[in-house]
């Protein structure tokens, strides 16, 4: 039998403080982030039941809803109680075993069906889902969501964000930031990661580790800062996944056509900032657009579009380190699009001269560098 030593506690008093410091930084930083799936682990439980054919209450809905990832999505997406309450009662529906040769039929008319049709991709793909779920755990996984992130940021924003909590949920098909939290639907970042490992994650973690500026502005020029904002934001994280996206989107199962999203009519909308900041520029600020005329003129996109019409142009026509370089600067994302817009082979519009001036006059007016 070996014999226990004592502990040295000289040792102990003099090393505890480092010791404690490390641990400390090394425990927090284990702590600080993962992917949370809590979310889909009670999914599939309620669905176990309900393939038995079992009804779910509302006091069980409302539990489930309540959860963390669910809860912030929910809100951020500004759900009504009866469009919730409608998914209860479809997701009964998609999963009763009764229902199977009408839910055949059903999905033969998705558009007309477009709840039951995206509750019904989690049940075919239910074994798959859970096996590329049982990897997100993994360190490799988050490693591939920040090195998507980086590919599109410069050097001296190549850091962690170990506070920023990730959840994973089983409802609907988006992802989004939301207070710095990340929230993905497990059917949308399933289908982007088949295309390449980490790009719906790269995408939403390039919001959190771009960092914008926010700038202390006068009432009248809110909607274009909101318009410059949203569609540089866009823009450029769409380049970490939408180009995957548009070449091998015979691979996947969509339930939306990011052509739909993002190149419906571009092209007019840039002409109509363009128009837009003229008016600005030739009243002095007198005539403005409001941030909820700009959000209908993007197609209601969150900046999309034309954030990604534009910096794939700019990106196409050898401006890729640039837009990088100035990735926290939303005026300079309107002049490299004009620089690269007048390259074009494709002739895509350009911003006027009044309209580029104004910009310029902005630029000096509040960036510091």
């Amino acid at each position: 039998m070996t014999e226990t030593k004592p502990f040295n506690q000289t040792m102990i008093k003099l090393a505890s403080p480092l010791f404690i410091v490390i641990i400390f930084f090394f425990t927090n930083s284990i702590k600080a982030q993962s992917v949370n799936i809590e979310s889909v682990n009670a999914y599939w439980k309620i669905v176990d039941k309900l393939k038995q054919g079992d009804t779910l209450s509302r006091d069980a809905w409302k539990t489930f809803l309540n959860l963390e990832g669910n809860k912030i999505y929910i809100e951020n997406q500004n759900f009504s109680e009866s469009f919730l309450d409608g998914y209860r009662r479809t997701l009964q529906y998609v999963y009763n075993p009764k229902n199977e040769d009408k839910l055949k039929k059903m999905m033969d008319d998705k558009l007309n069906n477009w709840m039951a049709y995206k509750i019904n991709q989690y049940k075919a793909h239910e074994d798959e889902l859970k096996k590329y779920v049982s990897h997100l755990d993994e360190p490799a996984y988050l490693d591939s969501i920040y090195l998507k992130a980086w590919d599109w940021l410069p050097k001296k924003l190549h850091t962690k964000s170990p506070n920023t909590q990730i959840f994973i949920i089983a409802i609907d098909n988006d992802a989004l930031v939301d207070q710095g939290r990340i929230v993905f639907t497990l059917w949308s970042v399933y289908n982007q990661d088949k295309l390449k490992y980490g790009i719906l994650g790269g995408h939403e973690m390039h919001h959190v580790l771009r960092k914008p500026i926010n700038f202390e502005i006068i009432p009248s020029e809110e909607g274009l800062f909101y318009l410059l904002q949203a569609i540089l934001n866009e823009g450029s994280a769409d380049m970490i996944d939408k180009k995957y996206s548009f070449d091998k989107a015979e691979d996947i199962i969509y339930e939306y056509h990011f052509d739909e999203l993002l190149l419906t009519k571009p092209d007019s909308i840039v002409r109509e900032i363009d128009t837009a900041i003229q008016e600005m520029s030739k009243t002095n600020g007198q005539k403005y657009h409001t941030i909820k005329q700009f959000r209908n003129l993007m197609n209601y996109s969150s900046g999309h579009n034309p954030g990604y019409y534009m910096a794939n142009i700019i990106v196409k026509n050898g401006y890729r380190k640039e837009l990088i370089n100035n990735i926290q600067n939303p005026f300079q994302f309107i002049i490299l699009y004009n620089k690269s817009a007048k390259k074009d082979k494709l002739h895509p519009p350009v911003f006027s001269n009044v309209s580029i001036d104004y910009i310029k006059h902005l630029e000096k007016k509040y960036w510091k560098k």
